[in-house]
């Protein structure tokens, strides 16, 4: 009875002994030499903080799968990458390229076994290739008022950039921005709003002032672009003449932009034209008034036109 006992836990402890050995035994299965190996990468371009999922088939030369758990090798010269997968019953292996903030191209490799080493390159960090902006409205009064500005940011296939990190800035005036970075949603677009006040116009010697947009990348790239803001003035009226026996040909040279003139000739007569002749009845010296107007209001100027008849 109790060699028995004493038998029994020896049997135990040498079957658990031949267990562990024949689990330390059991290793990945190994692909043949010839296996052919081909990798493909959904997207093969990926923001900076995105992901791709890394496709590797591994096909043994007659054309099958390898063994399910096949060890598949991977690398990548950016961006981070599981070091090995394992294929699945179709010689299958997924894994995810992570961008991890990295710009550039990544070349991912993949091998396992016997077989040559395949490789695919991955763009990380979508770059602006081109941007433009709307402002809206195109033209601001002289006595100053407020416009949207919009971004639209693409990269280089046309499409929509988001996080694109975008600057606004302008010549006169404020931004709701105070020249901050934004960055563009999904659909590639940012906005600010510019105001701007009549001291701020008065600075304007033209008609119109520059608004611009500058957009950059983590990969050293700046794309830039500016457009004209016009600046709606009331006209300042002014006009020359001159005299050819009792024919006169008046000129307008307002400055500001105009859309309607009246002229009084001070004869009794009037033109809507912008620059009209006039044949007076007799010599004399006549009070000409000339009156511009447009969108903002009117201003008139008065001269002596005096017609001699020669």
């Amino acid at each position: 009875m109790d060699t028995r006992r004493r038998f029994l836990p020896a049997v135990i402890v040498a079957s658990l002994c031949l267990a562990l050995l024949a689990g330390c035994d059991k290793t990945n299965p190994v692909a043949p030499s010839g296996t052919l190996i081909t990798i493909s990468a959904n997207p093969d371009r990926i923001p900076s903080d995105g992901s791709a999922e890394i496709r590797v088939v591994a096909l043994r030369p007659n054309g099958t799968p390898v063994s399910s758990g096949t060890l598949v090798r991977l690398a990548t010269t950016l961006g981070s990458i599981p070091a090995s997968v394992p294929a699945d019953d179709r010689g299958e292996a997924l894994a995810m390229l992570e961008a991890s903030g990295q710009f550039g191209v990544a070349r991912v490799s993949a091998s396992t076994g016997g077989s040559e080493t395949a490789t695919v390159e991955v763009q990380l960090g979508l770059s602006p290739a081109s941007v433009t902006v709307q402002v809206t409205p195109n033209s601001v009064p002289e006595t100053g008022g407020e416009a949207d500005l919009l971004a639209i940011v693409r990269d280089d296939r046309g499409q929509p950039l988001e996080n694109a990190e975008v600057n606004f800035r302008t010549e006169v005036g404020t931004l709701d921005s105070g020249g901050r970075l934004i960055s563009t949603g999904a659909d590639g677009t940012a906005s600010d709003r510019l105001i701007v006040t009549s001291g701020d116009l008065d600075t304007v010697t033209g008609d119109s002032f520059q608004v611009g947009v500058d957009v950059g990348s983590g990969g050293g790239e700046l794309v830039t672009t500016n457009v004209n803001v016009s600046i709606q003035r009331l006209p300042r009226a002014d006009f020359t003449f001159n005299t050819r026996n009792l024919l006169v040909s008046f000129e307008d040279t307002t400055d500001g932009r105009t859309t309607s003139w009246l002229w009084t000739f001070g004869d009794g007569n009037t033109s809507t034209r912008q620059n009209p002749t006039h044949t007076y009845a007799e010599t004399g010296t006549y009070a000409v008034t000339f009156r511009a107007t447009n969108t903002l209001g009117s201003d008139e100027v008065t001269k002596f036109v005096q017609v001699t008849g020669q």
